[in-house]
């Protein structure tokens, strides 16, 4: 078992608040970067914290559940960049959601369609609640008082267009917001967690340089724990063969699927099991949709789990980890000799080929 999780803390006056989701998200007594004194940093400032991580697409197609840095001091009036730099994942920036998640909106509808108050801008006064109604879209994302529910919407991987959608998302602080610790989460990742810890109008807080080095230096940590993480190795599967979609721990997720080439004989079957804590994947031959955004895209559609497969459209759709998923694997029995490709909808970069003898 990896020991560490990458995230640094820094100074205590300076950055306070929750970790990764888990109490063993770890520490270090050397501070990447120390709080200045007061006032040596005047004026509104603006700050870059970093969504995830990039890594190599179709390679290593790693994502960083968490933002870098974990945790930063700010004032009122001050504006944060949030950019998302994974390679394959989208994530989002939310405000107003408990720890827990109790109080959130889930990311899928009973209908199994995406829920725009998760996946979309949404911004209002009121609380969050499992069963929000977003209000109509607005022009620009409102200021952040400290109250109500604030979500950016998703922002995407670098992979993408830029006319898939933006990558990044900013939040402005109103000059009115109390102090205290704000909690930051992902709705579609049930471990991502940061905080903002706003300060007093004079309170200490680091400089713009000084957050990107530390937000680089968790980061860098964090690549460094995530290669220690072993490569599964598949189950014996009766008259077929298993593979893994999907690895990794609370922090790490591993978009991958091992093996990415898998051999059978006509007649055996394909068991696809996701292990990774938080990770949605799906399996998909020849899928009608090009985004999981379209409508039915996370609803199976084709050749459903069990069947028997010689080729055409198996989309599985989104499977994952319990309880947040009703299954976390998918299986076919392949009826005919030959190769077979396929993909993971939600996550560029992820593909496989199932060959058949």
């Amino acid at each position: 078992m990896r020991t560490g999780r990458g995230v640094v803390i820094l100074a205590a006056v300076a950055l306070l608040g929750v970790g990764c989701g888990d109490d063993d998200s770890g520490g270090s007594e050397d501070a990447a970067a120390t709080s200045t004194t007061a006032g040596s940093v005047t004026g509104p400032q603006n700050y870059t914290v970093v969504v995830d991580g990039s890594s190599t697409l179709g390679a290593e197609n790693l994502v960083w559940g968490t933002y870098f840095p974990n945790r930063l001091a700010v004032r009122p009036g001050d504006t944060i960049l949030f950019d998302n730099r994974s390679s394959n994942d989208i994530h989002t920036v939310t405000f107003g959601v408990k720890s827990d998640r109790s109080d959130q909106p889930p990311p899928e509808l009973a209908n199994g369609q995406i829920n725009p108050a998760a996946f979309a801008p949404c911004y209002t006064t009121g609380p969050a609640r499992k069963d929000l109604t977003c209000p109509p879209p607005t022009a620009g994302a409102p200021e952040y008082t400290g109250k109500g529910y604030w979500n950016s919407g998703v922002i995407m991987p670098t992979a993408l267009p830029a006319e898939a959608g933006p990558k990044q998302a900013t939040v402005k602080l109103a000059p009115e917001i109390p102090a205290g610790s704000y909690t930051v989460v992902c709705t579609l990742h049930p471990f991502m967690e940061g905080s903002l810890q706003v300060v007093a109008a004079d309170g200490d807080r680091l400089s713009p340089s000084q957050v990107t080095a530390a937000a680089d230096k968790e980061l860098g940590e964090a690549k460094t724990d995530a290669a220690g993480i072993a490569i599964p190795a598949p189950a014996a599967v009766p008259n077929g063969a298993e593979v893994i979609s999907g690895w990794g721990d609370k922090l790490v997720a591993v978009n991958r699927f091992h093996p990415e080439t898998v051999a059978v004989k006509v007649g055996q079957t394909v068991k696809w099991r996701g292990i990774s804590p938080y990770m949605p994947h799906t399996v998909s031959f020849q899928p009608p949709f090009k985004s999981p955004a379209e409508p039915d895209a996370l609803l199976p559609v084709g050749v459903k789990s069990g069947g028997r497969f010689g080729g055409g459209v198996s989309h599985s759709g989104i499977f994952g980890p319990p309880p947040g998923y009703p299954v976390d694997t998918f299986s076919l029995t392949f009826t005919k000799a030959g190769q077979y490709p396929y993909l993971c909808l939600l996550h560029p970069g992820m593909a496989g080929t199932v060959r058949v003898e």
